[in-house]
């Protein structure tokens, strides 16, 4: 079971493109733009990204493939659930750096986020309440 902190920071998380802070924007606009890469080494301050150091961003592009991402329109829209996903995770994280982003399509993919072996309760579920 999550904590009261993560329960209420699950329910701050932005729903649609404006309401995310401008570090958020950033972030999401980064992976709109370039479609397939990674971020490494993301510092996250108070559950938001953190471009000071900037991370590193490794652009990946496919090969062979004939169809052109599809990019939306500027402006307002609803967050899919893989970017509130993303943005959870960094709420429960708080504080700490997220070795790696992978995002396919514009999306968040795949996080990683290293912790100490110590952070595991004996039952086998980590401090964060992750089973």
């Amino acid at each position: 079971m999550g904590s009261e902190h993560q329960d209420r920071a699950s329910n701050l998380i932005a729903q649609r493109f404006s309401e995310l802070s401008p570090s958020g924007k950033l972030l999401v606009s980064t992976m709109r733009r370039f479609q397939f890469g990674r971020f490494e080494e993301l510092r996250i301050c108070n559950g938001e990204p953190v471009w000071n150091p900037p991370p590193k961003l490794v652009r990946v592009a496919k090969i062979g493939s004939s169809e052109d991402p599809k990019v939306p329109a500027a402006g307002d829209w609803v967050l899919k659930s893989a970017v509130r996903d993303l943005f959870r995770e960094f709420a429960a994280l708080q504080n700490g750096k997220i070795d790696r982003i992978v995002f396919h399509r514009g999306l968040p993919f795949l996080v990683e986020i290293s912790i100490s072996a110590t952070a595991t309760a004996p039952n086998g579920s980590s401090e964060r309440g992750v089973e």
